[in-house]
């Protein structure tokens, strides 16, 4: 299915997006350097039922800013508001939103700094310290950071291997979308914001408990000794909600696409559309 392109303002960034389909609107906030066509197989499988909005957080491809133009440092909270700019530009509904990884963290600033936008969460692994602590993990994070300050590609080779988080197997057909981003620009922004963001991100676990938005703690099956998989038991646990597993790891939503889909469907529908 052919996307819709637009770009919206938001402070001194422009933010690229996609939208596929019509009906109720769902928001894709991609993890890691993911684009917004990262998960177009999964936005095409949903398209029939909703309005799939995908974008190129602030700092990527599309939406990149020079080095240095950013005027605050870049936190959950900034990408947070990024999504709610985004959404009030193309949709006056509250939205579903679906965020893996770095994404789930930013939906849960997102819920908290504006309820009125999300109709409901699906938080997938959120790689927070605050929820578990974990010597090992932490350890690791640090060997990434200092590799990054040297190269960026050594980097990220290590975060993926230390973190285990590749599935063994993907769905028959399942694929990534073309990345068009310049990937070394995309790694030194990552690594010199979004990183050390998510790595400090403390949310109030209090106050997302007692969130008008529905939120919804979600692990991928495939691996379930990983950080990020106990991360969202924690979430779940905190949030006294049960944890809803969806197919694959991770990074399940490219790697499994028709049948990420189908479990997302099944669980709109349990809790309502």
């Amino acid at each position: 299915m052919r996307a819709r392109q637009g770009m919206v303002t938001v402070d001194e960034a422009e933010l690229y997006y996609e939208i596929r389909g019509n009906g109720t609107p769902l928001l894709i906030i991609q993890g890691g350097l993911s684009e917004a066509g990262t998960t177009e197989q999964l936005a095409n499988e949903l398209a029939a039922h909703h309005q799939v909005i995908s974008y190129d957080r602030r700092g990527l491809s599309r939406s990149s800013l020079p080095d240095g133009q950013a005027k605050t440092p870049v936190t959950m909270a900034t990408h947070a508001d990024d999504a709610a700019a985004l959404l009030n530009a193309v949709t006056e509904q509250p939205a579903h939103v679906v965020g893996p990884s770095i994404g789930a963290v930013i939906g849960l600033s997102l819920a908290l700094r504006h309820p009125e936008r999300v109709a409901r969460l699906v938080a997938h692994e959120p790689p927070m310290l605050s929820l578990v602590r974990d010597p090992v993990q932490e350890s690791g994070l640090d060997e990434v950071a200092a590799l990054a300050e040297r190269d960026v590609h050594a980097a990220i080779r290590h975060f993926v291997t230390f973190s285990g988080n590749e599935p063994p197997v993907w769905e028959e057909g399942a694929q990534a979308g073309d990345q068009v981003g310049d990937t070394a620009a995309n790694l030194r922004w990552f690594f010199a914001h979004d990183f050390p963001a998510v790595r400090h991100a403390h949310l109030d676990l209090a106050q997302l408990s007692c969130s008008s938005v529905p939120i919804v703690p979600t692990g991928g099956d495939h691996g379930r000794e990983r950080w990020e998989y106990r991360c969202a038991e924690q979430l779940a646990h905190h949030l006294t909600h049960r944890l809803v597993e969806l197919p694959g790891g991770h990074n399940g939503l490219v790697s499994h696409p028709r049948a990420s889909a189908a479990a997302l469907r099944t669980l709109f529908t349990e809790v309502g559309t």
